[in-house]
């Protein structure tokens, strides 16, 4: 009875070792390259993922590539730009199996693992960083930096590996270091060219406010000249009616001189003033009331006149 429990137990493990020779799952994120005795064909890529069945032990091997984005970095290299600038440069290379196509038995079958793909890969890709040593420093940084059309040359150097079964689908630069030395001399040229700017700025603000001063001058002597003629012409129309009105005096000069009279008392009156003076001197003896001397009818004159006071001045 012992006996048939042992081949019983034995038959039941061979079975399960059997089975487990026989079958082999592919995850969401692998492929699967089958070799049959050793040898690979367009139908080796298992592409849908789950259970699978195979020949037994050494008649089918599966190996699994895992399809997702991977990484590659290169340490610091050293590098001179076209206008002989020594950099440190840093890059990172995003890449997968490309899935496209006879892609997974292409890099299968020039790598053959993840592991053994990435010190190559690498390898290139320092390689394809070279690309930057074409660009002036300026061009790849600061405000005109042309750091993205070389990150896209340099992945462009990288499609080389696409018929390896690489699919390349992003390069960048994430670091850049100067040396010492050459960080002086570089911040000594940039500030050799901030202060070309800066003097250019000023030329150009001094050149534009003496434009604007200029263009002020002008349109100030035109309304100067406007001004004059317009103010000439009111003088040549004011003598005109100045010379109506003597025309008109002139013909009774008594009564011009009393009007003027009038006119300068009116002005010395118009505000609130206090006066102390002599009646006896024109145009002053007309706020006397008692003794104008004119007549029916005539305009009071003067007692005195400016020249016989002077006269009688000690």
């Amino acid at each position: 009875m012992k006996k048939y429990a042992a081949v019983i137990v034995g038959v039941v493990i061979l079975s399960v070792l059997l089975i487990f020779s026989m079958t082999y799952s592919v995850s969401f994120n692998e492929v699967g390259i089958r070799s049959r005795f050793g040898k690979i064909s367009d139908s080796s890529i298992i592409r849908e993922p789950g259970l699978h069945f195979r020949m037994p032990f050494f008649a089918d091997r599966v190996d699994t590539l895992d399809t997702r984005v991977q990484l590659v970095e290169t340490p610091m290299d050293n590098l001179q730009t076209s206008d002989g600038q020594q950099i440190v440069a840093k890059a990172f290379l995003l890449w997968k199996i490309d899935e496209e196509g006879n892609g997974p038995l292409e890099f299968y079958e020039s790598f053959s693992s993840l592991s053994e793909a990435q010190p190559i890969l690498e390898t290139k890709f320092r390689d394809a960083l070279s690309v930057l040593s074409k660009y002036e420093f300026d061009q790849l940084l600061g405000t005109d930096s042309q750091l993205d059309q070389a990150e896209a040359a340099i992945l462009e150097r990288m499609s080389s590996v696409v018929g390896e079964g690489v699919k390349p689908l992003f390069a960048g630069v994430s670091q850049i270091v100067l040396k010492e030395k050459t960080s002086q001399a570089v911040i000594a040229r940039m500030k050799a060219r901030r202060d070309t700017l800066a003097e250019a700025e000023r030329d150009r603000g001094a050149a534009e406010a003496l434009r604007i001063t200029s263009e002020a001058q002008t349109s100030a002597d035109k309304i100067m000249a406007f001004a004059s003629q317009r103010a000439q012409e009111i003088r040549a129309r004011g003598e005109e009616q100045a010379a109506e009105y003597l025309q008109q005096m002139s013909q009774d000069e008594n009564l011009a001189v009393f009007l003027i009279w009038l006119d300068a008392l009116e002005q010395a009156l118009a505000q609130n003033t206090t006066v102390i003076l002599e009646t006896d001197f024109a145009p002053w003896h007309l706020m006397n009331m008692e003794g104008t001397n004119g007549g029916d009818g005539a305009i009071p004159m003067p007692s005195k006149r400016v020249d016989e006071s002077e006269a009688t001045t000690p």
